[in-house]
């Protein structure tokens, strides 16, 4: 193999699938990106064994052929010579030879058949999102799933859809997060209703990559998932097991209403916060009609912290306590300026929802409360 290339995009090709290499692994193949050389097309390929990057960078192409390359030196290599035109050979040993008009480097490569082979078949069902309608809805829902490896199901992102409607939904056991769009156009056949539990390490490779595109086709079965930037493939295996029914931990009758705007609300409860209990960073939260309270305190330090924020509640008046890290996370996340907060009593779960969605969007996240003694 041979070609020559500007230093800049191959760089950012190495970059754009190095993200995926394990740090550690007993299969050391995968420390390797596989390069493929055809005609100016050269295909760049990074796997950890359940998910593949795959991007392409046009090159002077020279001589066909392919090599696996440990990413690690490649790329330290490649940010130390900005702006450099670089040819690039193979050995008869499986070296890459990097040459340059002042320098010479070799990095010892291996046998490209012990890499592993990226699914060739697309799934059936496609669908296409703007970039940043992706960005919204995997900022919006992706903080709460869990990295529990006992509860594999919850590790990932479920993904619903159906002929009008999408939904978007994680959960840790402590909070959860249901997102719906509906759309007047079919977003998928009306016999193809499609369900999948992506992995969050496949959504979070997914993010690095968004700026830099205007649209994302997903390609969608049963047990793979197929992410389509334009400059980049990101193909993945999908979480097995069944997802909870979430539907039936949603509270039915929350008739408590607190109303705020999310500023001075998210203030409040990093400022209180800090004077929690280090263990399950309890704030206690006293609603009344045209106020809220915000108390914590740490025992074991004498430490205390207090502070009332105007608000419109409507319901009985009660306490109730949550883990400060929960609720800060959640209203990181929530879009808009003002928040309303459901309640049903200080031991059931609490919905949060911003006070205006977008057109089309219903955003939901439940909270679970700590029991105050």
């Amino acid at each position: 193999m041979k070609f020559k290339v500007s230093q800049e995009p191959f760089l950012q090709g190495v970059s754009r699938v190095s993200g995926v290499i394990p740090t550690r692994t007993p299969l050391t193949f995968l420390y390797n990106i596989h390069a493929t050389l055809s005609e100016n097309s050269l295909t760049l390929t990074a796997s950890d064994g359940d998910v593949f990057l795959i991007t392409t960078v046009q090159v002077e192409g020279l001589e066909p052929g392919s090599i696996l390359v440990p990413a690690r030196p490649l790329l330290d290599l490649l940010r130390e010579m900005p702006g450099v035109e670089i040819e690039f050979t193979t050995s008869p040993e499986q070296h890459l030879i990097v040459n340059t008009s002042k320098g010479k480097f070799t990095i010892p490569g291996e046998d490209p058949s012990r890499f592993p082979t990226a699914p060739k078949d697309w799934p059936p069902h496609k669908l296409a999102f703007s970039s940043q309608e992706l960005k919204n809805i995997l900022d919006q829902t992706t903080f709460a799933v869990s990295h529990d490896e006992l509860r594999p199901a919850l590790t990932g992102l479920l993904l619903q859809f159906m002929e009008n409607e999408m939904r978007a939904v994680s959960t840790d056991g402590h909070r959860m997060v249901k997102l719906v769009r509906t759309s007047a156009e079919p977003v998928v056949a009306a016999e193809g209703e499609v369900e999948v539990i992506v992995p969050l390490r496949t959504l979070n490779l997914l993010q690095r990559n968004l700026d830099e595109v205007e649209k994302v086709d997903i390609y969608l079965a049963n047990n793979r998932v197929v992410f389509d930037t334009g400059n980049l493939i990101i193909t993945s295996k999908v979480v097995e097991g069944k997802f909870p029914a979430y539907d039936a931990v949603i509270p039915k009758d929350n008739p408590q209403h607190l109303q705020m705007d999310l500023e001075p609300f998210t203030a409040a409860v990093k400022r209180v916060s800090i004077f929690a209990n280090p263990i399950n960073r309890l704030v206690v939260l006293t609603l009344e009609q045209t106020s809220v309270k915000f108390f914590a305190e740490d025992p074991d330090s004498g430490r205390q912290g207090e502070e009332e924020v105007e608000a419109l509640y409507t319901g009985q008046s009660f306490q109730i306590g949550y883990n400060a890290n929960y609720l800060l996370e959640a209203l990181r996340h929530m879009p808009g300026s003002a928040i309303d907060l459901y309640l049903g009593s200080p031991t059931s779960a609490g919905i949060l929802k911003p006070r205006e969605n977008a057109t089309g969007q219903d955003l939901m996240m439940l909270l679970m409360p700590i029991r105050l003694q």
